[in-house]
Formats: C-alpha cells, sequence, structure tokens
C-alpha cells in the first residue's frame, strides 16, 4: 500500500508538471517571430525561449565531419528569456540581422565557419526550462512554490525531461517550422566607430587636444591701484 501511494504521488507530480508551445507567428517581414506557450510552472518561473537552424555538410565534407569530434552543427538565431504569467509565456524572436549592405541575413551566414555549410529549410523554436537557474527571493510565494516545484521536477520520469553533461534534469519542448532564408534588403546601418581599424574607429578624426601654453598671463586689472590717502568722498558713510 505504501509502495503504491508513493507511485500515486509521483503520477501525481508528472501530471501537475507542464509546458508546451502553442503557436508560432511571424509578425513582421523582417523576420521577427512570436512565439506563445502556457504552463503550469510557478508564477514567474523563467523560460528561455530560442529558435535554432540546424545546418549540414554539404557531399565531400560529410565523412570528414563524421570522423571528427565536432557536434552537430546548428545555429541560435535569437535567444530570449520570459517569463510565466498566470499560465501563459511569451517571446518575440527576431531571426534576422542586417548585413553592411543592407541585405537580411541570419547569424551563421555571417560566419565564414558555418557558410560553408548546408541550412535546413524548417527552424526549430525550443523552450526550456531549467530549475538550476531561478532565481529565488525569500520573501516571495512565488519563490517558495518554485522551490517545491523544483524539488518534485528531481524526481520526475517524463518525457519533457531532459539531462545535462553533468546529469541535472531540465524540461525542454520544441516546435519546428518551415522557415525560408532571408531575400530582402532594407536600408545600410550607419557604419559606427568601433566598426572601424579594430574598434579604433578613423584616428585622423579624433580632434586635437589644446596644448596648455607654459607661461600664464595674469589677468587684467580693471581699477588702477595706488598707494595715495583716501579722499573724504571715499569714506563710508
Amino acid at each position: 500500500m505504501l509502495l503504491a501511494a508513493n507511485y500515486g504521488c509521483v503520477q501525481k507530480a508528472q501530471e501537475n508538471v507542464e509546458m508546451k508551445i502553442g503557436d508560432i507567428q511571424p509578425i513582421s517581414s523582417k523576420g521577427i517571430y512570436n512565439v506563445v506557450g502556457s504552463s503550469n510552472l510557478p508564477e514567474s518561473s523563467k523560460i528561455t525561449v530560442a529558435a535554432v537552424r540546424y545546418l549540414r555538410p554539404v557531399s565531400g565534407q560529410t565523412e570528414a565531419l563524421l570522423n571528427s569530434d565536432t557536434s552537430i552543427n546548428r545555429s541560435i538565431l535569437a535567444r530570449q528569456i520570459v517569463e510565466v504569467k498566470q499560465g501563459q509565456w511569451k517571446a518575440a524572436l527576431n531571426l534576422w540581422q542586417v548585413s553592411p549592405d543592407g541585405s537580411f541575413q541570419e547569424v551563421w551566414q555571417a560566419n565564414l565557419a558555418q557558410i560553408r555549410l548546408f541550412p535546413e529549410g524548417s527552424v526549430t523554436f525550443v523552450a526550456i526550462f531549467d530549475p538550476a537557474t531561478q532565481s529565488e527571493q525569500p520573501d516571495n510565494q512565488n519563490s517558495q512554490k518554485l522551490k517545491s516545484e523544483n524539488q518534485q521536477l528531481e524526481k520526475l520520469e517524463s518525457k519533457l525531461i531532459r539531462f545535462t553533461n553533468e546529469g541535472e534534469k531540465y524540461l525542454q519542448v520544441s516546435q519546428t517550422l518551415t522557415v525560408p532564408l532571408p531575400t530582402e534588403k532594407t536600408i545600410p546601418p550607419r557604419q559606427q566607430p568601433e566598426d572601424l581599424n579594430g574598434g579604433w574607429g578613423n584616428r585622423y578624426q579624433i580632434p586635437p587636444q589644446s596644448i596648455a601654453s607654459k607661461s600664464t598671463l595674469a589677468p587684467p586689472i580693471k581699477n588702477r591701484q595706488t598707494n595715495a590717502y583716501l579722499t573724504p568722498s571715499e569714506f563710508l558713510r
């Protein structure tokens, strides 16, 4: 009977921990996507939402990569930390950036090591809840509930559970959506000084500093000085 009761508590805890991605919609022609989800995690629980595009080698590189120790090639296009509010969470991810010539591109397209790889036609949107990274506030009731929830999480065995390299548990859900590569252009960004000369900018544009003169003249005296006696009109009356 005790074993059955313990098993029932674990089953109940499994049912209590839920997290899912509900909807993913583009909200802009500039690569911004809204990711909406739900969870019954404690209020203000932090969830990391990311968009990932996987990259695979082109023909001729497959064998070399398989024989190497490199991990799966992937590019994190965007990442945002959101909080659970009344059982809901929402993230706005900007998957594109603007190149110097004004073309939209994903972050991996500016990486010389990854530009030679072939991108998948879809983007994987991932939501992760890591109990170890949740900040605790002693005076917050939600913190106590979150701490209790995290303790339950350590005892769960669920399809949402993943393990880090150190063996710690975390929750993860994902959803894949077909997202084409950017092809549009916009106004090129203004070049900033830190983009030139290794961050030094154009040194010739820095105005020269004024050099202080070695000899400093005393300010001119407006009133004439004299050691003559005061006249009666200059006395205080």
